[in-house]
């Protein structure tokens, strides 16, 4: 096949395999019960999840993120090798917050997938809004955006929906178009662009145009505000912005 699954498609096959949304998939809510932990045990070994069946887990990164309302937060890498075959092998993120000069608990835990991976987690600030990202990509031809964001609130890490707003998106847009592949918003400015395929177009190579979208808030999800079609260069390229001419 050529054609990549649309975005808009991407939650109702969530549904239809009965399996967690993404943006659902880290550490809930409610306060976590997970026990405090040296920062030595921390970098030395996967405290948090531990590895399952034929699997071996080491930490191949522990740095400190930041301190938000003099809470210190730190993250590990968890990389998981499987024995018996390494397409298997996945990774995941723990951010830990510091509950003494030398203690530590895991307060968001990312879910794990082969397909998945993860880069190092920012802080981001958002119209008031203190958030935690961890940028995430799922590989193939899709490459779907699979970061988890939170939002600092009543003192811990909450969810935030990523997700909704794209089905919104699918909506504006022209009958027969559709975004095909991962977008990535820039939390900070609020806005994200992706080029705009067109029924029969091949997965490389997309033809009608690029979108260029608003974000806002709505409560505790993103929400679609403005979508502009925009005329693009080959396969969606941006075009380059003309020069004001006095």
């Amino acid at each position: 096949m050529t054609r990549a699954t649309p975005v808009a498609v991407a939650a109702l096959v969530w549904l239809i395999l009965g399996l967690q949304a993404p943006e659902a998939a880290a550490v809930s809510n409610a306060k976590p019960t997970a026990e405090t932990v040296s920062t030595a045990e921390a970098r030395a070994g996967c405290v948090a999840a531990r590895p399952e069946g034929d699997e071996t887990c080491s930490v191949t990164r522990f740095d400190p993120i930041g301190a938000v309302d003099n809470h210190r937060f730190h993250y590990a890498v968890y990389q998981y090798r499987n024995k018996q075959n390494n397409v298997l092998d996945h990774m995941r993120i723990v951010v830990f917050e510091a509950v003494s000069p030398d203690m530590l608990r895991a307060v968001v835990m990312t879910e794990t997938d082969p397909a998945i991976s993860y880069d190092k987690p920012k802080l981001l600030r958002s119209g008031g809004r203190v958030l935690l990202r961890i940028p995430g990509y799922e590989s193939g031809t899709g490459n779907f955006n699979r970061e988890r964001l939170f939002e600092w609130r009543d003192g811990q890490w909450r969810n935030v929906d990523t997700a909704t707003w794209l089905d919104d998106l699918a909506r504006r847009l022209p009958r027969g178009h559709g975004a095909w592949k991962g977008i990535y918003p820039d939390y900070v400015t609020m806005r994200t662009s992706t080029p705009i395929w067109r029924e029969g177009d091949g997965n490389a190579c997309p033809s009608g145009g690029r979108a260029n979208i608003v974000l806002g808030w709505s409560g505790d999800r993103l929400a679609l505000r403005e979508v502009h079609l925009r005329k693009a260069g080959e396969c969606g390229e941006a075009l380059p912005k003309r020069r004001a001419v006095n």
